[in-house]
């Protein structure tokens, strides 16, 4: 019986010393560490950036391009990188816009938010702009959006309201139609300088 129990006992201590050092469970714990800390370094705090008086301009049923206007603010003392960005919105293609030499045409460098500093999308000026939209956008509801910075790091945005913009809310100083018309070309879309009614975003 003595030799029995111990048997039993040795067995026991055995069973107990391998739970205790289950390679099973500790690299879990590991895993799910490491996945949480790399959920927090891609997500940028939201008050890094606040994105003043944002704007969507809300969709002529016939339309399917639309534009965020508003001022992007740095809080950070690091200047943010945007390489792109994303919406609620059920789009074919978002694109950051640019205007040069009074053409209006896709960024091909990110765009910048100074460190401590703003940078302002407008009409006639840079701004976000989306194409092949599924469902037109309509004036009083609102739309989230998300920055996508270089780093790999995303800044949400919140929501931000659509509102109607009509051609004499906008200023594209001695910017055309013409003009217009030959980004929307290379857009692949020939009715870009029509859409929403005038000849601007």
């Amino acid at each position: 019986m003595k030799y029995t129990r111990l048997v039993v006992s040795a067995v026991a201590a055995s069973a107990l010393s391998l739970a205790a050092c289950s390679p099973s469970e500790e690299p879990a714990d590991q895993t799910d560490t490491q996945t949480t800390t790399s959920a927090e370094s891609e997500q940028a705090a939201e008050t890094d950036v606040t994105f003043e008086g944002g704007v969507v301009r809300a969709m002529a049923e016939d339309s399917d391009m639309t534009a965020i206007f508003g001022t992007l603010v740095n809080h950070t003392d690091t200047d943010l990188q945007v390489e792109s960005f994303s919406t609620s919105i059920d789009a074919e293609m978002t694109q950051l816009h640019e205007t040069v030499d009074g053409q209006m045409s896709e960024m091909t460098e990110p765009l910048t938010i100074p460190a401590g500093g703003e940078a302002t999308l407008e009409p006639g000026g840079d701004h976000l702009m989306l194409m092949g939209v599924k469902e037109p956008v309509m004036a009083g509801e609102s739309v989230t959006i998300t920055l996508h910075l270089t780093d790999g790091k995303t800044i949400d945005l919140g929501e931000v309201p659509v509102r109607s913009i009509g051609a004499g809310d906008e200023d594209y100083g001695d910017l055309g139609s013409t003009d217009h018309s030959d980004h929307a070309e290379h857009e692949g879309h020939g009715d870009h300088a029509e859409h929403e009614g005038h000849s601007g975003h």
